[in-house]
Parts: C-alpha cells; sequence; structure tokens
C-alpha cells in the first residue's frame, strides 16, 4: 500500500467533522453512575418518632492522618503499614500512600484530588492531582520531558495507579479514562485476563500519559462508546479529540521516532474503531467501506515502518494476534459463481491481469464460510473483524479504482459483518457497506449480489447466517468446549494464515512447526 496515499486519506479524516475549539471554561459534567451494587443508605420516614438512644462514652481512640489512599478514600482506619497495609492486603489490591508535601508553603490551586468515581468504592482511585511536571505534553514540547510514574500493579488485573494527573486533564476527561479501563477496552479483546486485556488496561494507558495524540484516542473512544450506549457524553469535545488523535497520529507516521512507536501500533488498532463512526452518519460519503479498508492495512503499514523487531520490542504484538487459516480448506468452500466470476475474465478485459489477486481474496472469504460452519463464538467474530488485515495489497488497489469483482467480494465480506453487529464499533458497517456498493454496481452486477441483498434484509443474527450459508435450516452448534478460553485459539499469524513465531537470536519471524523455518508471507 502506497504510505502516501494512507497519510492523504488519513489527513482527510478531520476535515469532514466540524473542528470546534475546545471548551475554555471547563465544566464538569455530572459524575458517572454508580455500581449496580451500591445501595444508597434509606432516609428515615419523616412521620417516624425519634428514638432515644442511651449516651456511650466514645473510647479514646487515636486518629489516621498518614493512611494510604484507598483507605482515605473509602473513610476507613489505615493501620499504617507498609508497603502494605492490612485492609489494602485484605483487598488485594495496590496499596499507596501519599508522598509528604515538599514545602508547607505549596498553594492551594497546584496540589488537590479528584472527586473519587465509582472505582473507589473497589478502593482503585483513577488518578490523583498533583504538582508535578507536566509529562503530559503536546506534540512540540521538548521530548525529555518528566513522564509520570505509575504505581507498581500485582497479577490481580487491578489498573495501575499513577501518582498524579497533568493539570488540564480535568474529571470530565477522567470520567472518559475511567470509562475506557472499565468497558471500552474490552471491546477490543475477546477474553478476559488476557495478555492482552493487560495491554489494553494498564501498558497502554502509561503509554498514553507520554504520547499526547494516544490519550487523545482513548477519549475520543470512550465518548463514541457512551454516545452508543445512550449515555450523557461532551459532543463538542468528542469531535475535538477525535480530530487531534487524527493529526498527531499523522505527524506522528511522518516523523516515526522509537519513542513513539508503542504509541504509533496502539493507534493503529485504534483508528479503526474510531473511523468506523462515518458508517453511522448518514451525511458520510458512499462506499466509505473503500476508506475503512484502508484505515484497517494502516496497521500493516505501521509494522513495515517501524520493523518486525520493534514490535516486540514494545511488548504490544499479542495486539494483533489472529485465527489461523487453512487455506486450502478455504479454498472448497468459496460459493461456486464467485470461482465463475473470476475465472470466466476474459484475456481483453482490464481484470485478468489480476485474476491471480481475485483468487487470493476469494479464499480468504472462504475461511469465514469454513468458520462459520462451526458455530458462532469470539473466535469466528474476531476472524471476521480481522478479515481486512490479510488481503493483498494489490486487491486494496482494486478496492479503490472501484473495480466491480473487488466490490462484490467486499459485499459478500460485509454480509459477514452483520453477524458481529453487536459490537459497538461494528454496528451498522455491514448493513451501510452493503447499501451502497448494491447501489453503485446497480442492475449490471445484481445476478452476484443475492446474497449481499438478501443479507440486507435481515437483522437477527441467526437469521443473517442462513442467508450467507442459503440454509434456512441451519442453527448454531453448541460445542462441548463451549468454555475453554478463546484466547487459546488464536496466535501470531502471518497472511497466509500459518503460526508464526520470532527467533530473538536471528531476530526474523518464522512460520513455526515448519522444517527447515520457513520464511513468512506479509502482504503489506
Amino acid at each position: 500500500m502506497d504510505p502516501d496515499y494512507f497519510l492523504s486519506n488519513l489527513a482527510s479524516q478531520p476535515e469532514e467533522l466540524p473542528l470546534p475549539n475546545f471548551p475554555t471554561e471547563e465544566q464538569s459534567p455530572p459524575p458517572p453512575d454508580p455500581p449496580a451494587s451500591y445501595q444508597p443508605a434509606s432516609a428515615p420516614a419523616s412521620d417516624a418518632a425519634p428514638v432515644e438512644k442511651p449516651y456511650h462514652s466514645k473510647r479514646p481512640h487515636k486518629k489516621s492522618r498518614a493512611g494510604c489512599r484507598n483507605c482515605k478514600a473509602r473513610k476507613v482506619k489505615c493501620d499504617e503499614v507498609r508497603p502494605t497495609c492490612r485492609s489494602c492486603k485484605l483487598r488485594k489490591v495496590d496499596c499507596v500512600y501519599p508522598t509528604p508535601a515538599a514545602s508547607p508553603s505549596a498553594s492551594p490551586s497546584t496540589v488537590g484530588t479528584l472527586p473519587p468515581s465509582p472505582a473507589a468504592s473497589t478502593g482503585s482511585s483513577l488518578l490523583v492531582h498533583g504538582s508535578t511536571p507536566d509529562g503530559f505534553s503536546t506534540p512540540s514540547s521538548p521530548a525529555g520531558s518528566q513522564r509520570y510514574t505509575p504505581a507498581p500493579s500485582d497479577s490481580s488485573g487491578v489498573v495501575a495507579q499513577p501518582l498524579w494527573c497533568p493539570s488540564h486533564i480535568d474529571a470530565a476527561d477522567m470520567k472518559l479514562l475511567w470509562f475506557y479501563t472499565t468497558a471500552t477496552s474490552d471491546s477490543f479483546s475477546i477474553g478476559s485476563h488476557t495478555p492482552v486485556d493487560e495491554i489494553l488496561k494498564v501498558r497502554m494507558v502509561k503509554v498514553a500519559f507520554e504520547i499526547p495524540f494516544l490519550m487523545d484516542s482513548l477519549f475520543a473512544l470512550s465518548s463514541l462508546h457512551m454516545q452508543s450506549l445512550n449515555q450523557e457524553y461532551d459532543h463538542s469535545r468528542a469531535l475535538a479529540y477525535r480530530a487531534r488523535s487524527f493529526e498527531g497520529y499523522r505527524r506522528a507516521v511522518e516523523n516515526a521516532a522509537p519513542e513513539s512507536y508503542a504509541a504509533l501500533i496502539s493507534n493503529s488498532l485504534f483508528l479503526t474503531a474510531l473511523s468506523s463512526q462515518a458508517f453511522r452518519d448518514e451525511d458520510s460519503k458512499d462506499l466509505y467501506i473503500i476508506d475503512w479498508m484502508i484505515v484497517w492495512r494502516g496497521i500493516g503499514l505501521v509494522i513495515e515502518l517501524m520493523g518486525v523487531d520493534r514490535l516486540f520490542e514494545t511488548g504490544m504484538h499479542e495486539l494483533f494476534t489472529r485465527p489461523a487459516i487453512d487455506l486450502d480448506t478455504a479454498t472448497t468452500e468459496i460459493p461456486n459463481h464467485l470461482l465463475f466470476m473470476v475465472s470466466s475474465i476474459k484475456p481483453e478485459e482490464l481484470d485478468f491481469a489480476d485474476v491471480g489477486t481475485y483468487h487470493e481474496a476469494l479464499k480468504y472469504l472462504g475461511s469465514l464460510y469454513v468458520s462459520l460452519r462451526d458455530g458462532l463464538n469470539p473466535v469466528m467474530h474476531l476472524r471476521i473483524i480481522t478479515w481486512f488485515t490479510f488481503l493483498p495489497r494489490r486487491f486494496v488497489e482494486l478496492a479503490r479504482q472501484r473495480r466491480p469483482r473487488a466490490l462484490i467480494i467486499i459485499a459478500y465480506y460485509a454480509a459477514f459483518l452483520k453477524i458481529v453487529n453487536h459490537v459497538w464499533w461494528i454496528e451498522g458497517v455491514g448493513q451501510r457497506s452493503l447499501r451502497d456498493i448494491c447501489k453503485h454496481l446497480g442492475p449490471a452486477w445484481e445476478h452476484l449480489l443475492l446474497m449481499p441483498e438478501a443479507a440486507m434484509a435481515v437483522d437477527d443474527k441467526v437469521d443473517v447466517v442462513r442467508v450467507i450459508l442459503q440454509d434456512p435450516n441451519w442453527v448454531p452448534s453448541t460445542p462441548g468446549n463451549l468454555h475453554l478460553d478463546p484466547s487459546a485459539s488464536v496466535a501470531l499469524v502471518d497472511d497466509a494464515g500459518r503460526r508464526v513465531g520470532w527467533t530473538p537470536i536471528e531476530r526474523r519471524m518464522v512460520v513455526l512447526d515448519s522444517k527447515p523455518a520457513a520464511d513468512v508471507t506479509w502482504n503489506i
């Protein structure tokens, strides 16, 4: 894929949005709703007679003024045992003691704490404002700015607690960050307590405090997620976050530096969700699925830019695990009329030189049919969502040229996207793409679009599968391994669908279980 085209396409993303000035008078929104387990204390009935209670003198006790943050947030007595107090040890959370003030004359305007978030009930307050260097700087700030230091995290999955928060991150931002760590991050993982889960909830947040455009992406994602749930959010802020994210990422790609690699590779994944909002905007341009495909291919561009060795050095490689593919089996599941569509291309036709590319794309489409016959499960969902990452680069170019055969293959894929419509950032992508492609191709190609047109008419997941398989009696299978960890079925695979591994000594990727070790196949 042409990097210049990717960057120009990325640069055009914010221009489709009205870009308001970021609010200067910050107004804190109401705090998020308390957890479902929270029960407010019942107020006494107004007509109930007061009950006189016997007086008991209070037992002498010592007040705790130097307790840990968790005990202070929960308003319980702390035994002040270091490094971990008894309460935090029993509750298995990080025990963090406040650092002593550097000077008693510290200005009240520079030292303070945020209102407790709903996470306080679990002993895990997210961030605390403090008088610290501004590590969360603008892109033009010096590279040597001091960065934040998180509290240590344990194996319980509790998000590490930064000991300070930059002064320009307010309560509204903190609400979005809390929402990301507790809800939004889950939509990029197929299992909890996995390496991917830890990267999304902990390590990526640490990187975001160092690289501003990644923090803007976290805020923008949380805003979009809240919008999809009909929760209250600041629309003008959401647009500003998104615009700054696109612009900051574009400049970071142009001036790629090792210290930004972790943020670049993380943001390349998040942009697939951020850019999907256009599918749900009626005023967005037709065939937006082509632009979205290019955003997906941007993941490969970033990996190519930084190098596979640097990808492993960042520790973010687990984000890009995919289900393996047996392309030989996949070939047997390609719909016959699509095979004929390609095999019947005449030498004088423009597409004749790309027959091999079309056949390769159809193999990846066949892999979706193979998995679908095994039933609906998280691995199948991941296979659908990551499908664009397998396609050969030449096919992406054919789609950019709006070649009818390329659009027909994408239309069949769009029907599969309706199966994962429950993923908030995929919602509407399949339906909108089916409508756009069928409208664009018109009657001349409608004989090859019978399945996509039928898929447009149904919404239930089971009905969509029945249309795709052309089996009105299909029912979801119930395999005996339904409760197994779905993450065990995914791995790092190359674009030929083979499991691959990294050899630190040779510093290269090789295909596993092959003798001699074969080189990997990438379509980036």
